[in-house]
């Protein structure tokens, strides 16, 4: 049974393609071999190169050969012991897509050579495709294992012939046990009877316009708005959400997609996991855009990560494969990067949850990520570390903690507070405050307030256009409320520990700020406060309850809004954990 069954309609595309007639899907609905909505719970297999399960353990920053490489890859996998693991949705009669990431290439792309060095770390290691492969024909025995990717290089114009020309398909990836797709899957092939290996150039393949970015019926549909007079919107004028995408017939039309992408920090998304990684599957040459996969960055970088929401939900992938044997770490601007050899692996048919894991690997936490939460919405998958078995050795002792790309802080923060206002004057006593829903103080009663359904309504288009800065939310009300008018936004911390310490971060436009923690000042006014993971008041948290105020006053005219963002982080800037909160939803 293919992944998708879906009402097929031959279609003029008018003002999107003049004169060629595409194919549509309007309907797709996930099948029974494809991931399936998330439950509330997951479980993820992980494995490094320190595992004392391997027969030669080393170092997880070590350089190792290919057969440590598949060791390590089959580990990963058979933890996976769930009903989506790979032996559980491929059968044998499957159609099996293996999607690697291929942003450069040492023979055709400059940046890859960038400043003089090789960045080898940009791309999914060779060697991780080879051993998945391996591991499907092996244990399984599919009929056909495609990979498949809609690389940046040029077209071949359909011809993957190695005597007309060489490409990322066809050279030698030297770092990568100096292998090469074609050879990938020639050798592959030759060496398996009843399983057919093969090579798919996305960007050369049937476009299909997919329509469905709700395949759970949630009642929720594209997230991501296109500018005026984009084919995928519907208006000449005015930002619109978008109302379909062309991508190819094959990740499409497959029985089990496989995402298969490396650790990878990125300067306009924060992270480029597993999600991201479909980005390659946009069929870009349908636009006219030739190989360039600009289409889904429109807007803010708000803007690309509801983007790339709505490709997860389009694609709805059924596995994933992280792998940091070459990661990339710090900065990732244009295609550059520091190199960091990382040797885990992180493999999970929920394939949120195991972005959320590999998230965790690099050092950060998933609670802090949007495009996560947006997935999780949708019921893409699981998104929160205390609903996800990890199957494996502790996160804490495989992760890293890698530096964000430059000028790129992606922590949403803390967006569901009790929240009073707005107020003629200060309150008498902040620090015996204990709000509730309904109840009042000094006779103004206490409400909640919701940032993300703030943030979702928003349309973030190209102003602002940072991540950081579209994390900011707006109070509601507060354009009308008149200048010094003041807010207070309150929140009960838990946590089972006595050493718990860490920082508050706030940041605020059009407001002076001043916080009580356990009814002690921690902010002095000051506006504008930026969002960013710098020195602030530091936190020693009480063993059982804390109590988080935060005093807003207005400085801005009528018609200005206040825009906020908090977060209870480590020095690094990402969100404690052990800690429970309330208002809960978090």
């Amino acid at each position: 049974m293919k992944r998708r069954t879906f009402f097929q309609q031959a279609a003029i595309t008018g003002s999107l393609i003049a004169g060629k007639q595409m194919t549509t899907l309007s309907h797709p609905h996930t099948s029974t071999a494809a991931t399936q909505p998330s439950t509330g719970s997951a479980l993820v297999g992980i494995a490094g190169s320190n595992d004392p399960a391997l027969s030669k353990p080393q170092a997880l920053d070590s350089l190792l050969d290919y057969e440590q490489v598949r060791e390590i890859v089959w580990l990963a996998l058979d933890r996976d012991t769930s009903k989506r693991n790979l032996p559980g949705i491929v059968s044998h009669d499957s159609w099996v897509v293996i999607k690697p990431n291929l942003v450069t290439c040492p023979v055709t792309m400059s940046d890859f050579h960038a400043d003089g060095v090789e960045h080898w770390w940009l791309v999914t290691d060779l060697r991780v495709v080879r051993a998945v492969a391996e591991y499907l024909i092996e244990r399984i025995g599919p009929h056909r294992i495609s990979i498949a990717e809609g690389p940046i290089w040029y077209s071949s114009g359909r011809k993957l012939k190695k005597e007309e020309f060489l490409d990322g398909w066809h050279c030698k990836w030297e770092a990568f046990g100096n292998m090469s797709y074609v050879e990938i899957a020639e050798t592959l092939s030759s060496k398996r009877q009843g399983t057919t290996i093969d090579i798919i150039d996305l960007n050369e393949d049937e476009a299909i316009y997919v329509t469905d970015f709700d395949p759970y019926k949630t009642g929720t549909g594209a997230l991501q708005y296109v500018k005026p007079g984009d084919p995928d919107g519907t208006s000449e004028t005015e930002w619109t959400k978008r109302r379909g995408i062309y991508l190819p017939r094959t990740v499409m039309d497959c029985d089990v997609l496989i995402s298969v992408p490396v650790l990878k920090t990125h300067s306009s998304a924060g992270v480029t996991l597993c999600m991201k990684n479909l980005v390659g599957c946009i069929h870009s040459q349908t636009y006219g855009d030739g190989n360039s996969k600009q289409k889904i960055h429109q807007g803010s970088q708000m803007g690309l990560l509801r983007g790339v929401a709505d490709l997860g939900c389009a694609i709805n992938p059924d596995y994933a494969v992280v792998e940091g044997f070459w990661s990339t770490n710090q900065q990732h601007h244009g295609q550059n990067g520091v190199r960091l050899n990382h040797n885990v692996v992180i493999a999970g048919g929920d394939v949120v949850a195991t972005e959320a894991v590999s998230m965790m690997v690099m050092g950060y936490n998933p609670l802090d990520y949007d495009l996560l939460r947006l997935l999780n919405k949708k019921k893409i998958g699981e998104w929160h570390p205390d609903k996800i078995t990890i199957s494996g050795p502790p996160v804490k002792k495989l992760s890293h903690n890698y530096v964000r790309a430059a000028e790129t802080y992606f922590a949403r923060g803390i967006r569901k507070w009790f929240i009073l206002g707005p107020l003629k004057s200060p309150l008498d006593d902040v620090s015996n405050l204990n709000p509730h829903i309904g109840t009042t103080t000094e006779k103004n009663q206490w409400d909640l307030i919701d940032g993300d359904a703030v943030i979702d309504e928003t349309i973030n288009v190209s102003k602002p256009f940072k991540l950081q800065e579209n994390l900011l939310y707006s109070l509601p009300g507060s354009d009308k409320a008149r200048k010094g008018s003041l807010y207070y936004l309150a929140l009960r911390i838990n946590t089972p520990r006595k050493d718990l310490c860490g920082q508050l971060l706030v940041g605020a436009k059009g407001a002076e700020i001043r916080s009580f923690f356990n009814g002690a000042d921690k902010i002095k006014p000051e506006d504008p406060l930026p969002y960013d993971p710098t020195p602030m008041p530091f936190l020693k948290f009480n063993e059982g309850e804390n109590i988080l105020v935060i005093e807003v006053k207005k400085t801005g005219g009528n018609k200005e809004d206040i825009k906020l963002a908090v977060n209870l982080c480590d020095l690094d800037g990402d969100r404690l954990i052990d800690i429970t909160l309330d208002p809960q939803g978090e």
